[in-house]
């Protein structure tokens, strides 16, 4: 098994994303994002970790995109811009 880390970024509300390639005998070939927040007030640490195969990285990929879209729209546009892209564009 082993895993290399392409980046870490700082996330709102003091917590850090980091994507990973992983590869384990079992699980084969993954993408990894793993997500980390600190509570400040009770000291008590969570980790969310995700993984991905390449198809359904992809489709994690399009919907980063999709939310990309819906900033800019909210962006430009505040609430009435965001709520008329996601008229448009919700699934």
């Amino acid at each position: 098994m082993f895993s290399i880390n392409l980046d870490r970024v700082e996330a709102q509300l003091d917590a850090t994303a980091a994507l990973s390639i992983f590869n384990d005998s079992e699980l084969g070939n993954r993408a990894v994002v793993t997500a980390h927040y600190e509570d400040e007030e009770t000291y008590e640490d969570s980790t969310v970790v995700l993984m991905f195969t390449a198809e359904k990285l992809d489709a994690f990929a399009k919907a980063i995109e999709r939310a990309r879209e819906g900033l800019a729209a909210a962006e430009q546009g505040g609430l009435v811009g965001l709520a008329s892209w996601a008229e448009k564009n919700a699934k």
